[in-house]
């Protein structure tokens, strides 16, 4: 028969392992999901796949910023390029030199 007990507290969700023999408190596990299933390996894996989940997520969240953004610039180049066509290219700019 196994000498320790394992007990769930209701307010804290930690699973706490104590000695039945003695009584004394041999380790304290803080679950590493809210939701726990008691198996800490199972937890575990399902946080690293949820984890892997939203890393993926962010990932192509990412991806569709930085292709907006170069859509954008891209228009922003072509306007540029249309106003710089139509302005006159023989004409300077005139300098603050040139006004006195």
């Amino acid at each position: 028969m196994d000498n320790t007990l394992s007990i769930k507290c209701p307010k804290c969700k930690d699973i706490l392992i104590v000695n039945r023999i003695t009584g004394e408190l041999i380790e304290v596990r803080s679950p590493l999901l809210e939701e726990s299933t008691g198996d800490r390996f199972e937890d575990a894996l399902k946080k690293i796949k949820m984890n892997a989940r939203e890393a993926e997520e962010k990932f192509q969240k990412a991806k569709e910023a930085e292709k907006n953004k170069k859509q954008d610039l891209d228009a922003l180049f072509e306007k540029s390029l249309e106003q710089a066509k139509k302005d006159d290219p023989a004409s300077k700019p005139i300098r603050e030199i040139d006004l006195s």
